[in-house]
């Protein structure tokens, strides 16, 4: 593993050590044998989203936490994004060899019925007192709905030359406090995944 790699790899496992990613877990994931060998000297970190203020926000913690980054917003402007021409002829004219692209797939929100249950002790030989006592250990909870919110991202890894896809995943957060706070667990289970990923093949 050479040491861009190798740094890359050693961040990512640190980043993911940085909190818990209890509520965001990947659905799937699929690589490129090639993934590996890709530099990632110089990496374009980019969010794709129609809001230009969380789009900043998003892409500064992704070029904090992937080294060798730099944020997209920094380079292009919001009008410039669409011109596929202006934005090849930029990145490959600053010699970027990878990037990492995110993007929101989807929100979607599940209603889920929970049911009662009775928590009791051991039964209980007749009586006042027994009834009494054993009364009181019976604990019931009522069912309720219960509403879970899912944001789905997409996650994907490509050399840009050859222009290539090399790494992919889909995440799924469940109930999240903010789009942002989504973000940002995805980013550090996603570490997690494309270090494992690159780990194995080095």
């Amino acid at each position: 593993m050479n040491c861009g790699r190798r740094a890359l790899v050693l961040a990512l496992f640190a980043l993911v050590g940085i909190a818990g990613c209890e509520a965001t877990r990947i659905r799937s994931e699929w690589r490129d044998p090639s993934f590996a060998q890709v530099p990632f000297h110089k990496v374009l970190v980019v969010f794709q989203h129609a809001d230009p203020g969380l789009r900043r926000i998003v892409e500064d913690e992704m070029a904090r936490d992937v080294p060798n980054a730099t944020a997209a917003y920094t380079l292009f402007r919001d009008e410039e994004l669409r011109d596929v021409a202006r934005v090849k002829q930029r990145v490959r004219e600053l010699g970027f060899d990878s990037s990492v692209i995110m993007r929101v797939e989807g929100v979607q929100h599940e209603r889920t019925y929970v049911p009662g249950q009775v928590y009791a002790a051991p039964g209980y030989a007749g009586g006042f007192w027994g009834n009494w006592g054993h009364g009181w250990t019976m604990v019931y909870e009522p069912g309720y709905l219960r509403q879970d919110r899912i944001v789905r991202i997409a996650t994907n890894v490509y050399a840009v030359e050859p222009d290539k896809l090399v790494w992919a995943s889909e995440s799924e957060t469940f109930n999240p406090t903010s789009l942002r706070d989504a973000i940002a667990e995805v980013v550090r289970v996603t570490a997690r995944a494309a270090a494992k990923a690159m780990h194995e093949r080095s």
